[in-house]
């Protein structure tokens, strides 16, 4: 993998990947997300971070019984397939951001961010998961049955603590890391546009589970 990163194959597949992660992100936004998230309502949509932490079923249906039937289904519809399309979005581009930066380090970094550039895409993955549980939560409440599966709920919030695990701490810690590193031996004007980019991402993958999880407890 390393001698890889080092080509310059390397560094199209990875601004290949932050154009295809945008693609996504604008289609599951715009095209998936637009028509559920009217109806439930952009100022509710912080509340699905707390049906994400919820851990029980109690705690689940204090949650999903605050939205009502039509909202319920419009939730099914965000869940999947438009959030597990847009998980792909944000993992791509940050996953690209990452390994452009890993391309500009040496030596034991380089080795470490050929492995922690994958954290988005890892996030992604978990957040499918996430939403496969989460689907699962909220039809069980449409189809009017309000016994919740304890181990379902469960396990999709530990999906979620490790979603935001990687991509709320292992992927920015690297990347304002990697950029401090990089940046002490290469100050091209290109170099600086890309800390610049890997700064507003990882920070930007932060600013949600900081401000919404806390409020959940």
């Amino acid at each position: 993998m390393k001698d890889f990163i080092g080509r310059a194959l390397f560094s199209r597949f990875c601004v290949a990947a932050i154009f295809i992660g945008l693609a996504v992100f604008g289609f599951a936004i715009g095209v998936l997300m637009t028509p559920p998230t009217e109806i439930v309502g952009m100022d509710r949509l912080s509340e699905l971070t707390c049906l994400q932490m919820a851990g029980t079923p109690e705690r689940a249906l204090t949650v999903l019984n605050a939205f009502d039937s039509n909202q319920q289904r419009a939730l099914q519809q965000l869940l999947v397939p438009g959030d597990m399309i847009f998980a792909w979005g944000y993992g791509l581009v940050f996953a690209g951001v990452l390994g452009l930066l890993t391309t500009r380090l040496t030596g034991r970094w380089l080795a470490a961010g050929s492995l922690l550039m994958w954290a988005p895409l890892c996030a992604s993955l978990f957040d499918v998961f996430e939403d496969i549980g989460l689907y699962s939560t909220v039809t069980t409440m449409v189809s009017g049955d309000g016994q919740l599966s304890s181990s379902v709920v469960l396990f999709t919030t530990v999906f979620a603590s490790v979603k935001y695990l990687l991509l709320a701490g292992v992927g920015p810690v690297y990347g304002l890391a990697g950029v401090t590193k990089a940046a002490a031996s290469d100050r091209r004007l290109r170099s600086i546009g890309l800390y610049l980019l890997v700064v507003l991402v990882a920070f930007s993958m932060v600013q949600k589970p900081i401000s919404e999880i806390p409020a959940c407890f």
